[in-house]
């Protein structure tokens, strides 16, 4: 169990792809031989995924957008 808490620490890292190899290597050696793990990875990269597809699509109205502008000129 304390090696699968270790792993769940490192996991936005791993997905974000933030860890040397060895780290990198040890996660994912982990996750092959841990289905509980593995099913955590997938369920937090999936919800990552959906997020930052979901964030492309919403985009500021444009009065913000040169009321922003406008102030970082300032």
């Amino acid at each position: 169990m304390r090696n699968c808490e270790q792993i769940a620490k490192l996991l936005y890292q791993y997905i974000d792809r933030e860890l040397t190899d060895d780290e990198h290597r040890r996660v994912r050696q982990h996750l092959d031989a841990c289905p509980p793990c593995k099913h955590v990875f997938r369920l937090e990269e999936g919800m990552l995924t959906i997020i930052g597809e979901h964030c492309r699509k919403v985009s500021a109205p444009e009065r913000l957008i040169d009321r922003v502008r406008q102030l970082s000129h300032e």
